[in-house]
């Protein structure tokens, strides 16, 4: 019997602020090539230790303006005062090359980028409780106002989280990447991607 190429598909990747999407993703690309980072650009200042086009591709409010009105952000959203986007254009590159794209966006952002690519796997990362997302935040250099406002988003998009195809407890990280990862192995077996793939 031949062996049918695997089909592959986008993944995003969701959670509030500080419920470690960014640990899982990296977790991931050390855990399997199969996965690719697809960057984000944005007009946020670049933290401590983050590195232009490994972790986000830093713009100005003016071109990053200019990319969305040409319709090459899959989605764009603005969080916290920042804009946030996804190119199109990675996105395909990354599929075409046979890779697992992750996207690490927020819930507005996991429905535009479903509309494009609808054979998109969407996990949504949930801490074990509100006072673990606060102390992660705070861990993280947050200011008291920015945690107040995190965690009021943070509530919303939990209650948004049921619209996605899987729920992870995001408790201990090693155990969340794993569980990530065997999400995208059994999608990349179910015989509808293999069929549309013909």
């Amino acid at each position: 019997m031949k062996r049918q190429k695997r089909s592959y598909f986008p993944m995003v990747i969701s959670a509030p602020s500080g419920g470690g999407k960014s640990s899982v993703r990296s977790g991931l690309l050390k855990l399997d090539r199969r996965f690719a980072f697809s960057v984000t650009c944005t007009t946020r200042p670049p933290r401590p230790g983050e590195k232009e086009g490994r972790d986000y591709y830093f713009v100005s409010a003016r071109e990053f303006e200019r990319l969305r009105i040409s319709g090459r952000l899959l989605e764009w959203a603005s969080v916290h005062g920042n804009l946030y986007g996804t190119p199109v254009k990675s996105v395909r590159e990354l599929l075409a090359k046979g890779r697992i794209p992750i996207m690490t966006i927020d819930v507005k952002g996991a429905h535009s980028v479903k509309k494009i690519f609808p054979e998109t796997v969407s996990v949504f990362l949930l801490p074990p409780d509100l006072k673990t997302l606060v102390r992660r935040l705070k861990k993280r250099g947050e200011a008291p106002e920015n945690i107040a406002l995190r965690l009021a988003t943070a509530r919303k998009e939990i209650k948004a989280a049921l619209g996605y195809d899987y729920l992870v407890i995001n408790d201990k990280l090693g155990e969340a990447v794993r569980e990530v990862a065997a999400i995208a192995g059994l999608e990349a077996l179910r015989v509808s991607r293999g069929q549309r793939q013909r």
